[in-house]
């Protein structure tokens, strides 16, 4: 926690940087956080105008967050272990989950149940709502991610309302779909390479949450994390793949607490 904190930490998205420091979207003290997870120490700390939803790393020390109460992308510097406001762009719509491909946002708009491509001034490229048959897509875009498989971008967009996971090409163009009862209510999404997924899921509050691994060449989802490593109710998670470790963001007694795992 931050001395400036006026309440309990809600730590509703975090990233990996390349030095291996952790970002992490405080929602309910509006903040944004830099931490050392190798001695668990607070390394700077942001104040935002409004309460941040998720986040992603940028090209150049940089990062953008979301603010979907103030229909705005805040864009801040994390170089030198500080963290300094940068550029504010203003989105016409509330958007929640955000990542970037090339030149361009990828974000959910939970609200319109829809996923967009849009660029650095605001404006919205392209946007997909329905399949081909006019069928809706979304209910709640929770999280996305966007990974390089062979040579092309795909991006990854979960639903918890649908329990879906779905596809998508660069351009929005549907390529497949995942449900299965094995991933619960799905949530966080990390590629971790070799066409595999790592999966945040829950199954309600009374019941432990779970970190599989979706294989999108089969479709096998491989439960790793649950009831014996005492997830309680996660919803987040970053990767680092050079310390083979994943974090996960854990609700306890209503805290966020950051917990370590380390796969060989």
């Amino acid at each position: 926690m931050s001395p400036t904190d006026k309440h309990r930490c809600r730590i509703i998205d975090l990233a990996v940087l390349p030095s291996d420091l952790l970002l992490l979207a405080d929602h309910f003290n509006q903040s944004v956080k830099l931490a050392d997870p190798a001695s668990g120490q607070l390394l700077d700390h942001l104040q935002l105008p409004g309460s941040p939803h998720c986040l992603c790393l940028l090209p150049g020390d940089r990062a953008a967050v979301t603010i979907p109460e103030m229909s705005r992308i805040q864009t801040i510097s994390v170089a030198h272990k500080k963290l300094v406001l940068q550029n504010v762009i203003n989105i016409k719509e509330k958007c929640y989950d955000i990542d970037s491909i090339k030149d361009l946002f990828v974000i959910g708009f939970n609200d319109q149940a829809k996923v967009a491509l849009v660029d650095h001034q605001g404006k919205i490229y392209k946007s997909i709502s329905e399949d081909s048959q006019g069928k809706a897509l979304f209910k709640y875009p929770e999280y996305i991610c966007v990974t390089t498989e062979s040579t092309r971008k795909v991006i990854y967009v979960s639903d918890y309302v649908t329990r879906t996971i779905t596809r998508l090409s660069e351009e929005l163009q549907v390529l497949q779909s995942f449900t299965d009862p094995a991933l619960g209510i799905p949530y966080d999404l990390a590629s971790v390479g070799g066409g595999q997924l790592l999966v945040v899921s829950n199954s309600g509050w009374f019941s432990p949450a779970t970190l599989s691994v979706l294989d999108v060449t089969t479709g096998q989802v491989t439960p790793l994390l649950g009831r014996e490593e005492n997830l309680h109710c996660a919803f987040c998670m970053a990767v680092s793949h050079p310390l083979s470790t994943v974090y996960v963001n854990d609700l306890v007694n209503c805290c966020g607490v950051i917990k370590q795992y380390t796969f060989k």
